[in-house]
């Protein structure tokens, strides 16, 4: 430990004899009265602790860190209030075999640091509970008491209180504080879910702080640091597309995070969801490693992104039995909290929150992942081909508003607009084609949704609308899924039309994943192609409001 640094703390010391004499001035202040007799007024904080028999256990745990580690702390033109705990009162050879064994780190962060504040923090008058000091290590700790009943840090009864010493104050505590974890500190220390906290932390970088950092001397030509500081990232720790500020101190979380058995069935299930065409040439920026990414990345955020819950965004929540997760990336459920809580098998209160272990999952793929698709008939951003018999294209293709005084407003027509192929004038087929975007390699049913000829004109009468008959065909990568010829549609209503083949199978299974979220339709090759069917006395124009594919639970 190097000692040799009074002259860099002058100033400091200078400002905290000057703080003493202006206490010594009102008789209130017990104990922190500066007399010649003050025993420590000449000596630093180290000096002082190391010489003291009563803290040589602290003191050695210090030193099992690294004499970098004590610089860092003590080597600075700082004041600052060290609350030691006493020898024998912690198992001060498990702290040194912890810090010689790999967790030097963890043993000055949540031992060492844990004791320490900033600036002068002296025990005096009455400390209310509300009394919080900033620590180290960036936690709170409570310091509360009065003259007469006697003082606590973080629980623990002050022993000697108001040692002063050349850069700071001295207390002694009868116990160590307890360190509590945030909830992004414990994940990765709690027992049995080892692999969520490996992936989550799989994702930490740190970038060297110059500015922060303390210099050294220049050995060899290079600059060297006695406190090196980083920037810490990790790009989940946020709620935008991620789990939430768990490593805030100042924010509270309730978290549900699964066993390793959990976690790596619901892994299994979601990766079966994803499953991406590794041979598919287009489009070409989606190559294979840029599909393996994929299927990589969405399974593990699908089963993340609802473990985790703020207290903040609880507002927003009308009922009380409710709650909203953290995550926002796209739609904001809500959950019952029972069928939560009723997959905890342990629960830890930490500093900023509660950190709950489930052994069961709570949540079925269509709370996750398996969502319904859906393209507007108007939404002409995924219409890939429309034309007339030959005609490649058609003037007679618009996008219609429902009038407000229609008798079908309020209808089930999505947006109250539709989409026209042809017009009463069309005596050729009718064919739109459109891109779906974001399959899953999954199950689901096929609804269309198709608005009556009238909607617009009241003054139609129902005997004088024509028969609606559509053939629809589902490809996927020009391979035909699906084809369903010969499809009525109830001319006099909004029709919602779901789909069976010709052995009357409603479910439609999609073989390969296209989630990309581009919206651009020529990164996907699921098609839909739906035509009017010639016929006498039939309407071969086409109205559509919307294509549903509707998801499909294993059970059904």
């Amino acid at each position: 430990m190097n000692t040799n640094f009074k002259n860099k703390i002058l100033t400091g010391a200078m400002l905290l004899s000057a703080l003493f004499m202006g206490a010594s001035c009102d008789d209130s202040i017990e104990g922190l009265k500066v007399t010649p007799e003050t025993p420590f007024a000449d000596k630093t904080m180290y000096e002082v602790i190391v010489n003291d028999t009563e803290l040589s256990d602290f003191v050695d745990v210090i030193n099992a860190c690294g004499a970098e580690c004590a610089d860092s702390l003590f080597n600075h033109s700082r004041v600052y209030t060290l609350w030691a705990p006493l020898n024998g009162s912690f198992d001060k050879e498990a702290l040194i075999a912890k810090a010689e064994n790999g967790g030097r780190d963890a043993v000055f962060n949540t031992f060492v640091k844990a004791h320490i504040a900033n600036f002068l923090k002296p025990a005096s008058r009455d400390l209310d509970e509300d009394n919080m000091v900033l620590l180290l290590n960036e936690k709170m700790a409570r310091f509360e008491g009065d003259y007469k009943s006697g003082y606590s840090f973080a629980g623990c009864a002050i022993e000697q209180s108001n040692i002063r010493v050349m850069n700071g104050i001295l207390h002694k505590i009868a116990n160590p504080a307890e360190y509590k974890y945030n909830a992004w500190e414990y994940l990765n220390v709690a027992e049995g879910i080892d692999s969520v906290a490996k992936y989550l932390y799989s994702f930490n970088e740190y970038k060297f702080n110059e500015g922060q950092s303390v210099k050294g001397p220049i050995v060899d030509g290079v600059q060297t640091y006695l406190d090196s500081i980083f920037d810490f990232n990790n790009k989940w720790l946020t709620v935008w597309g991620g789990i939430g500020n768990l490593n805030a101190e100042d924010s509270l979380y309730t978290v549900y995070f699964p066993t390793d058995n959990v976690w790596e069935e619901q892994l299994a299930l979601a990766d079966s969801y994803f499953k991406y065409d590794r041979t598919a040439k287009t489009p070409l920026k989606m190559d294979s490693t840029y599909r393996d990414s994929l299927r990589n990345y969405y399974p593990r955020l699908n089963v993340i992104k609802y473990l985790t819950y703020s207290q903040k965004e609880q507002r927003f929540v009308k009922s009380p039995d409710s709650v909203m997760p953290a995550y926002r990336g796209g739609r904001r459920p809500q959950f019952l909290k029972t069928d939560l809580e009723e997959c905890v098998v342990s629960t830890k209160e930490l500093s900023n929150g509660t950190f709950h272990i489930i052994n069961k999952f709570p949540f079925a793929p269509t709370d996750l992942w398996h969502d319904t698709i859906f393209v507007e008939g108007e939404n002409t951003n995924m219409l890939t081909n429309q034309s007339i018999g030959i005609i490649a294209s058609m003037k007679t293709a618009y996008k219609n508003q429902i009038n407000k005084d229609s008798a079908f407003i309020g209808a089930e027509v999505s947006g109250g607009a539709y989409y026209q192929f042809g017009d009463e004038n069309t005596k050729s087929a009718v064919v739109a084609e459109y891109a779906i975007p974001n399959m899953l390699s999954a199950k689901y049913k096929l609804a269309i949704i198709l608005v009556p000829r009238n909607i617009t004109n009241s003054d139609i009468k129902e005997d004088e609308l024509l028969d609606v008959v559509l053939r629809i065909t589902v490809s996927q990568n020009l391979k035909q899924l699906m084809r369903v010829n010969n499809v009525k549609v109830d001319p006099t209503r909004v029709d919602t039309v779901f789909l069976a083949d010709t052995k009357g199978d409603v479910i439609l299974d999609i073989p390969n994943c296209e989630y990309y979220n581009t919206g651009n339709k020529d990164d996907y090759s699921t098609k839909v192609e739906i035509s009017t069917v010639r016929g006498s006395k039939r309407d071969m124009s086409l109205r559509l409001d919307k294509i549903m594919f509707i998801p499909v639970s294993d059970e059904e």
